[in-house]
């Protein structure tokens, strides 16, 4: 039987199985029993500081146990969890405070900044009233509340009035690596039903052990590990993700779930080729962010000895995914079901199946809303146009391409980056690429590639557009090149694309 509600979901697995692991966090264990008492002690005083139903509170906390703990804190208290990146400045956590009108903040000072609580002082010299409940183990700013405190204390009360299904649960912020973040709400009982699913097609369970390295503040980290968990998982927190870190996770803790984008995998495969057996607990592998490779997914194959899921999706709560070995070899990301997505050309019109366009969704299946506004004309009617480039072919088959504002326009012909991305990584002197535009006076812009060399290799460009003039037509070969020791990526392994051109921009074109 489905839960009504997140909250229903979250109480269920903790009484269930209330002395087994729940959390794993730098060596401190916290089980379903402890997280639950926490969550009910810091709902409690959420209520005294002022938090009412249908209240949100912004959490900008890393991947730790007490983010989880203020998660279930907030769905008990009856208010929305608003998700924010823990490493945001002062500034746009501010903006995050103001867009969702928050009325109390969980936040965790950066150790690793020059000035850890500059953020918190940015948000409370603007908003001094606003209840800051401090996170993590550095000073406690005047005025604000210790979360080690707030969680000890008798929680009380109960429940007075827990949240409904068509109750919002969750704001995420996009990631904003092409364009401002946007607030996306997620619905109590439609995620309960879509994790809960999710969790069964995978065959989460009790036994399951998942490495949470992707950020809980976005929307693909929090729903696999949130999946996992009320399957009756445990979850093991790691942040920041290092390639290290994660190998020796895997085997210290038998971990059976490995997610992440091609970054991911490419450096966990890097690792593991110096410890043999370290991944042999491992039984699903869950892949998004980015195209994947077909020589990445085979090695994720062989050598991991995994099912592998392609998935692809945003946080908007949209998203296909596939298991079947022959729609991933072709770089399919599965086949939704009929209606639920279609492909729109430049008129407006649906696409007919083989041709390329905006891939939108039926949002009588996915119940896209924004906290604020439209998106930017994301949502259109009954349709969420994503800004992502795709075709479908005649089986139903959904093919990503990239993002339409991320097009090169050279002399009027489009270039997809992720094409020419896709075809460089195939190449056997290149270990990692993305692909910009630069500006040309005549065309407009041309082709850029920036390569990471694979060991010993020294690409040229000539070589280069050699290798990939079989593959791609003359206007989307590369006309520069730029040699980098490694491609920016977010935390969710996305190319970050500000800093990419960076870059590229201080380096020195590779000679014809």
């Amino acid at each position: 039987m489905e839960a009504a509600s997140l909250l229903a979901a979250l109480d269920g697995v903790c009484a269930r199985w209330p002395h087994r692991p729940a959390l794993v966090c730098g060596g401190r264990v916290t089980t379903r029993a402890e997280l639950a008492a926490a969550a009910g002690a810091l709902a409690a005083a959420y209520r005294r500081l002022g938090v009412r139903r249908g209240d949100r509170v912004v959490c900008s906390v890393s991947n730790r146990a007490e983010l989880v703990m203020a998660l279930g804190a907030a769905w008990r208290a009856g208010a929305v969890h608003a998700a924010a990146d823990w490493q945001l400045t002062g500034p746009e956590l501010l903006r995050v405070v103001e867009l969702t009108g928050a009325s109390a903040l969980v936040c965790e000072p950066r150790a690793d900044a020059p000035d850890p609580l500059a953020a918190i002082r940015a948000v409370r010299e603007r908003h001094p009233a606003l209840p800051v409940v401090v996170a993590g183990e550095g000073p406690l700013p005047p005025g604000c509340h210790a979360f080690a405190a707030l969680t000890a204390d008798d929680p009380g009360g109960g429940d007075p009035d827990p949240p409904s299904p068509e109750d919002p649960a969750l704001i995420f912020l996009s990631s904003g690596t092409t364009g401002a973040p946007k607030a996306t709400v997620g619905y109590h009982g439609n995620l309960a039903q879509r994790w809960g699913r999710l969790a069964g097609w995978l065959r989460f369970g009790p036994d399951d052990v998942h490495l949470a390295h992707l950020p809980l503040s976005h929307g693909f980290g929090l729903m696999m590990a949130m999946g996992g968990l009320l399957a009756g998982g445990r979850l093991v927190l790691q942040d920041p993700f290092t390639a290290a870190g994660a190998v020796r996770l895997i085997g210290a803790e038998r971990v059976t779930v490995l997610n992440g984008a091609p970054a991911h995998f490419t450096l966990v495969l890097s690792r593991l080729a110096g410890h043999p057996g370290a991944a042999d607990t491992l039984r699903l592998a869950v892949g998004t962010a980015a195209v994947f490779p077909p020589a990445l997914v085979r090695e994720i194959w062989d050598r991991l000895g995994v099912e592998f899921m392609y998935m692809y999706g945003s946080s908007e709560g949209v998203g296909v995914a596939t298991t079947d070995r022959g729609d991933i070899a072709l770089g399919s990301v599965g086949r939704p079901a009929p209606g639920a997505v279609k492909i729109v050309g430049d008129d407006g019109e649906p696409a007919a199946p083989g041709r390329t366009g905006e891939i939108a969704f039926s949002r009588r299946v996915y119940p896209v809303r924004y906290w604020e506004g439209d998106g930017g004309g994301a949502v259109r009617g009954e349709w969420y146009h994503s800004g992502d480039l795709g075709r479908m072919d005649a089986e139903g088959r959904l093919y990503v391409f990239g993002r339409l504002k991320h097009q090169i326009d050279r002399g009027g012909l489009k270039v997809d980056p992720v094409e020419v991305e896709a075809a460089l990584l195939r190449l056997d002197a290149v270990a990692d690429a993305a692909v910009i535009g630069v500006p040309n006076p005549v065309l407009g812009e041309d082709v850029c590639a920036c390569v990471v060399p694979a060991a010993g290799r020294a690409p040229a460009l000539e070589a280069l557009r050699g290798a990939l003039a079989t593959e791609l037509a003359p206007w989307k070969l590369p006309r520069e090149l730029r040699v980098l020791d490694a491609i920016p990526r977010t935390r969710l392994g996305k190319v970050d694309l500000p800093a990419l051109r960076a870059l590229a921009g201080a380096a020195e074109p590779v000679p014809a």
